[in-house]
């Protein structure tokens, strides 16, 4: 079926100590001075274990190199208070510092790494994972390796067993969220550029300011305002105008509706430049592998006005009370998370439509003839940039932009997962017909066993 359409189309704040203050007081020494220090200060903030601390150690220096201490020699009455004050600020100082370590290690547990499960160090590529994995996927992006499993592509990816299957735990980085177009290929550290010595000398005109492109200049943003698919209208089919009085028949309708944008998504990629050039194989399997992010991210759009519900068509507008009915409120939420994130960023349509194909063409999967599907990705992402750089105020804001606009993939391979899984779930236990367009896709993802 999807073979047929592809055919067919051409185209330190409170005070120490206690409240009262003190009178003044007229002192004749230092060692005075720093006495009275010491009894209003320090022995008012440190508690009585800290105080037998600090007796102790007025008694010892530092270990010398064997490792035994030695007691150190005794000091005048001057310079022994003023090393009694300096230890009794020290040790209130590392005590705490103690204790807030303590509270926040106790109020915060660590992150776990998304692809092996080991402790994560931060996130790396969009994703909370370890230095292992982050180095594996670096690793493998900038080489350009591809991988393959002995077994059945479905290999355990945990701590112990993340190196047994190389390509088991890319797919499983793919799946968590890490994104390709994070991974440097140039292998300059992040935050390091590479210069040029000026061989005529530091005194030299300045370099160029960045041109501007309009959008009607920008090709493949103009094509993809070109070929944007209409929004469907569900009441076209007179057996669904009262579709919404029960749930069943409500599933039925919206598999029918899905059915209908997955033929508007085929049509709608053929037109965008560079995509009719690449292997007929490989447009299928990037299809099939991206229509539940392209069809998320269309229906967050759509939804960005509406207040309360998302708007499958422009006569559907699905509530929460609606949606979870349907057992569609784990999608709902998610799907309104993302309006929420569109919103927050103030997305332009053309970044919108310019985000959608970096969702198709970013799909991860084996393919016949990788090269003019990188360099499809490229030259949109390129468009992408060169679109903010249009409508952004200044130079400054591009690339924070890029990186917010980029941060979404991660949620719609998400909402991807729950979209395959709730429909394969509706099929499995006949809960709705589904047409034979949405179960082709349906079963390619079982045969690669993606979100299971």
């Amino acid at each position: 079926m999807l073979h047929h359409h592809m055919i067919k189309r051409e185209d330190s704040n409170s005070s120490i100590g206690s409240s009262s203050t003190p009178p003044p007081v007229m002192l004749s020494s230092y060692s005075e001075a720093a006495t009275a220090l010491y009894n209003n200060v320090v022995k008012r903030s440190v508690s009585p274990s800290h105080e037998e601390q600090m007796s102790f150690i007025s008694e010892f220096t530092y270990s010398d190199d064997i490792g035994e201490a030695s007691q150190s020699p005794p000091l005048s009455p001057e310079l022994n208070t003023d090393h009694q004050l300096y230890l009794g600020m020290r040790s209130v100082q590392s005590a705490a510092a103690a204790q807030q370590v303590a509270r926040v290690e106790q109020g915060s547990p660590r992150r776990v790494c998304l692809v092996c499960g080991d402790v994560a160090s931060g996130y790396h590529y969009g994703v909370a994972s370890c230095e292992a994995c982050k180095a594996f996927f670096k690793r493998t992006i900038q080489g350009n390796i591809e991988y393959t499993c002995p077994a059945n592509n479905d290999c355990e990816i945990n701590k112990r067993r993340r190196k047994a299957c190389q390509a088991c735990r890319f797919q499983k980085c793919l799946k968590t969220g890490m994104l390709k177009e994070g991974v440097r290929l140039d292998r300059v550290r992040g935050g390091r550029q590479k210069y040029r010595r000026n061989p005529e000398g530091p005194y030299q005109v300045a370099a160029q300011p960045i041109k501007r492109i309009t959008i009607d200049e920008n090709t493949i943003i103009s094509a993809l305002i070109a070929c944007e698919p209409p929004t469907l209208s569900i009441s076209m089919n007179k057996e669904y105008t009262n579709a919404f009085c029960d749930s069943k028949t409500a599933l039925a309708a919206l598999g029918e509706l899905i059915d209908r944008e997955l033929v508007n998504i085929i049509g709608w990629a053929r037109q965008i430049p560079g995509f009719s050039q690449i292997h007929l194989d490989d447009q299928m399997r990037l299809l099939q592998m991206s229509w539940g992010e392209v069809l998320s991210l269309t229906l967050a759009f759509r939804s960005m006005e509406s207040s309360d519900g998302l708007s499958y068509a422009n006569d559907l507008t699905l509530s929460q009370v609606q949606a979870e009915e349907m057992g569609l409120e784990e999608i709902f939420l998610y799907t309104k998370h993302l309006v929420q994130r569109l919103n927050a960023i103030r997305i332009f349509k053309e970044e919108y439509l310019a985000l959608k194909a970096m969702a198709l063409i970013n799909a991860d999967t084996v393919l016949e003839n990788s090269t003019l599907v990188y360099k499809m990705r490229e030259s949109i992402s390129q468009s992408l940039q060169d679109c903010i750089l249009t409508l952004s105020p200044s130079t400054n804001n591009a690339a924070p932009r890029m990186a917010q606009l980029l941060l979404l993939l991660p949620l719609l391979r998400h909402l991807d997962v729950l979209i395959r899984q709730f429909w394969q779930r509706m099929r499995s236990e006949r809960n709705a017909t589904l047409n034979k367009l949405l179960c082709e896709m349906l079963e390619w993802n079982m045969t690669f066993k993606l979100g299971c």
